[in-house]
């Protein structure tokens, strides 16, 4: 059963069409990665299904209700998080006040939600910052208070969008069995925009390729990144015209 179903979703900033009759879904407990190249309209999809902007047409559809209308904030209420590629964290709380603006997401009350708080630092493995300024965190800290915020507000999918940017490889590593363990022991849905293609084919069981705002392939990760379709709008029809000519050879 589909938890969330992105049908012909298109987005136009006057004459700039960002995203264009995009469909997918994502299934219940399932990872899928959204990837494509730069500009290629992912973060503005991110953006509609998450209710920051509101779509020219087409629908979005949420554990069963139609979320097309609502603002950020209901959508969140419903069950649908996310992460940003810079995360926003307010310089002046500490790290578990940051989390706890998730928290407050499931209730109203300041104990209850610094509870849930400290759980999900906990789970996370960074309890231990909870009374630090995010200042002083390093990178990969940081983008786990970002998971951590957004774990903490009770979600059934979570957007993540360039969670990697910025890590190094063992970094990589680590944030790759922290979202297995999201996934796993928590039963929350992912759906991922990475240019760490190296997370997205070890993550994802569907992968979804946008260029120019289209959807142009998807499928079983290993798959699709040899699509040809998918290899020229990352790496150009040249690269793939020699890599026909080599095949031919």
């Amino acid at each position: 059963m589909a938890l969330l179903q992105v049908d012909k979703v298109t987005k136009r900033f006057g004459g700039l069409v960002a995203n264009h009759d995009v469909s997918f879904e994502v299934g219940q407990e399932e990872v899928v990665g959204l990837i494509g190249p730069n500009g290629a309209g992912k973060t503005t999809l991110f953006n509609c299904i998450a209710g920051f902007h509101q779509i020219t047409s087409g629908r979005v559809v949420f554990d069963g209700r139609d979320i097309t209308a609502l603002s950020d904030f209901q959508v969140a209420r419903l069950g649908l998080a996310r992460t940003f590629q810079i995360f926003q964290a307010s310089g002046d709380l500490k790290v578990v006040e940051n989390v706890m603006v998730g928290s407050f997401m499931r209730t109203g009350s300041r104990t209850a939600a610094r509870k849930a708080a400290l759980e999900t630092m906990e789970f996370l493995g960074i309890a231990d910052a909870a009374k630090a300024m995010m200042t002083e965190l390093p990178v990969a800290a940081q983008k786990r208070v970002a998971l951590a915020t957004a774990l903490a507000s009770d979600p059934k999918l979570i957007l993540l969008d360039e969670v990697g940017a910025g890590l190094n490889p063992s970094e990589i590593e680590g944030l790759i069995e922290l979202l297995r363990r999201i996934h796993g022991e928590r039963g929350v849905a992912l759906l991922l925009t990475e240019h760490v293609l190296e997370m997205v084919m070890k993550l994802s069981h569907r992968v979804v390729v946008l260029e120019s705002g289209e959807k142009i392939a998807e499928g079983d990760p290993a798959a699709v990144v040899k699509d040809p379709e998918v290899v020229r709008a990352y790496l150009g029809d040249h690269y793939v015209k020699r890599q026909q000519e080599n095949g031919d050879a």
